[in-house]
C-alpha cells in the first residue's frame, strides 16, 4: 500500500495545468471504453451485475462486476477502467480531451486499477484513482500509508474513522502540475475500505478545497463493494 499511494502521490495531478483557463469553458465527458461495465451515455443500461451503486445527485453510476465494486463518478468527467485493453480503446477514441490518456497511463503505471478525472469552468483539476492492496487489513493500510504521507513531506493530516471499518486520511501537499511542473497546493484524501483479507485504496485529489469537499461526499456516498 505504501508503494502505491508513493506512486500516486508522485504522479500527483496527472491533469493538473492542463485545463482551459477560459472561465466559460468547460470541457465535455470523452468516450469511455468497454461499455458492458461502464455507463453510456445513450440508451443503453450498463451491466451493473450484483453491484448497486447509490444515486448521487449529478453523478453517474460506474459498476464493475470483474474487479468486484463500483462508484458514483461526477457528470461530465471522464472515467476508465486501467486495462492495458481499456487503455487501447481509450487511444483509439477520438478524445475531447486527448491528455486524458496521458494521465490515464502515468496513473495505471501506479498500478491503479481505475481513474477518472474532471476540470471545472475555471481550469481546476480533481481526480479519483482506486487500487486494490491484496493480504492486508485496514490498519496496516493506515500505518503504511500515514508513513508514505509524511515521506511525502504532507501537511494538516487528519483521519477520519467510520463505524464500517472505513479510514480516510485528508492532508494537503505541494504537487507538480503536469505541463509545466510548477507546484500546485493540493487538496488529498486517501479512502481505505476492508473487503475480506484485502484493501481498496481511493485516492481523490483537488486542486480547491471546496471541490475535494464535494468529490469527498460522491466518494463516501457512492463507493461499495459487490
Amino acid at each position: 500500500m505504501r508503494r502505491a499511494l508513493a506512486l500516486a502521490l508522485a504522479v500527483g495531478l496527472a491533469l493538473a495545468g492542463c485545463g482551459d483557463d477560459d472561465d466559460d469553458a468547460i470541457p465535455p465527458a470523452d468516450p469511455m471504453p468497454e461499455a458492458d461495465e461502464l455507463p453510456t451515455h445513450g440508451s443503453v443500461e450498463p451491466d451493473t451485475g450484483s453491484i448497486d451503486v447509490p444515486e448521487v445527485p449529478g453523478t453517474f453510476p460506474a459498476a464493475f462486476p470483474s474487479l468486484g465494486f463500483g462508484l458514483a463518478v461526477p457528470q461530465g468527467w471522464n472515467a476508465t477502467r486501467l486495462t492495458e485493453g481499456d487503455l487501447e480503446r481509450l487511444a483509439d477514441a477520438e478524445l475531447a480531451e486527448p491528455f486524458f490518456l496521458d494521465a490515464a497511463r502515468a496513473v495505471a503505471g501506479t498500478g491503479a486499477v481505475f481513474y477518472a478525472a474532471g476540470i471545472d469552468d475555471r481550469g481546476r483539476v480533481a481526480e479519483i484513482k482506486v487500487d486494490l492492496q491484496e493480504g492486508v487489513d485496514v490498519a496496516a493500510a493506515r500505518a503504511e500509508a500515514e508513513a508514505a504521507v509524511g515521506q511525502a513531506g504532507a501537511t494538516d493530516l487528519q483521519v477520519v474513522e467510520a463505524e464500517d471499518g472505513r479510514v480516510r486520511l485528508d492532508f494537503r501537499l505541494e504537487q507538480p502540475a503536469a505541463d509545466d511542473g510548477e507546484l500546485i497546493d493540493a487538496h488529498l484524501s486517501q479512502l481505505l475500505v476492508p473487503d475480506d483479507g484485502r484493501v481498496w485504496s481511493v485516492i481523490v485529489t483537488s486542486e480547491d478545497e471546496a471541490t475535494q469537499s464535494a468529490v469527498l461526499a460522491i466518494v463516501d456516498a457512492g463507493f461499495v463493494l459487490a
